[in-house]
């Protein structure tokens, strides 16, 4: 008798302990799941250091790009690039910036560019 009381208190704490984590964890996955990753290419129409964005602008559709200083930034091509900073951007350059997005704006984590495409 005294086995089956421990048993059946060990059972229903085990299940209110499942049942309050489980949430948590099923919830932490579906955020992850929602972080959606891409990449933006175009022309830079318009650089924002006040806000830290810029505005690509691709096949006359504008989209936004958030950057912030962890962003990594390099100059050409894929096959030859090298590091560079923000400020040597220019408005009317090509740019590809991986990252992911919030909404419908990237949050970039590394962009390249150059004059032309």
């Amino acid at each position: 008798m005294k086995q089956s009381f421990w048993s059946a208190l060990a059972l229903g704490l085990g299940l209110v302990v499942g049942l309050t984590i489980v949430p948590g964890v099923s919830a932490k996955t579906a955020k992850a799941a929602k972080v959606k990753k891409g990449k933006i290419t175009g022309t830079v129409h318009m650089i924002n250091k006040d806000t830290s964005t810029l505005t690509v602008t691709k096949s006359n559709v504008q989209r936004q790009i958030g950057y912030s200083a962890d962003t990594k930034w390099m100059y050409g091509t894929q096959s030859s690039n090298k590091p560079a900073t923000f400020d040597q951007l220019k408005e009317g350059w090509y740019i590809n910036c991986d990252g992911t997005f919030e909404g419908t704006k990237l949050m970039a984590s590394a962009c390249r560019f150059r004059e032309t495409k």
